[in-house]
């Protein structure tokens, strides 16, 4: 009798779930850490292109990256998510982290300014490149997010 390949092994997301990372939660943590600096980097870009000024650079006139202030908020959800000893805090954290990052990733693809950068300066620029990496990491720390609510959401008394 012919078994279709892969019957009996476990999909990727539950592999995915089962990393120790993933299960501790470190992970996410990493994730949003490597979100922020990121944010920072994108900064950087931004004054280099002359796209912004230093105090547009990471404030809430930024081009080419998140707000520094957004992507500390979603450091610390991470890290209540993860560290936090109230489990309810902790699952409302990663819900509220999850969230943010779907809505960060909606604005980074529709809010204009992406679209605004390939139409003035071409699809191949830096910050569009790096808006692809600021979109690809916010996706990840999405995901780890929505792992981490529904790992607390089974665990729950």
């Amino acid at each position: 009798m012919l078994r279709e390949s892969g019957r009996d092994q476990p999909s990727l997301i539950q592999r995915l779930r089962s990393a120790p990372s993933v299960d501790s939660g470190r992970a996410l943590l990493l994730a949003a850490l490597v979100l922020l600096v990121c944010d920072v980097i994108g900064g950087f870009i931004a004054l280099g292109a002359g796209a912004n000024s230093f105090n547009e650079a990471w404030g809430f006139d930024t081009q080419y990256t998140v707000p520094l202030p957004i992507g500390l908020a979603q450091l610390v959800l991470a890290w209540l998510a993860v560290r936090s000893t109230r489990a309810r805090v902790a699952w409302i954290s990663a819900v509220t982290l999850a969230v943010f990052c779907l809505i960060s990733i909606l604005a980074g693809l529709f809010d204009g300014d992406l679209i605004d950068n390939i139409g003035s300066d071409g699809f191949f620029t830096a910050g569009v490149a790096w808006a692809g990496v600021l979109l690809v990491v916010t996706t990840v720390v999405g995901l780890l997010a929505v792992l981490r609510a529904q790992q607390l959401r089974r665990h729950r008394p």
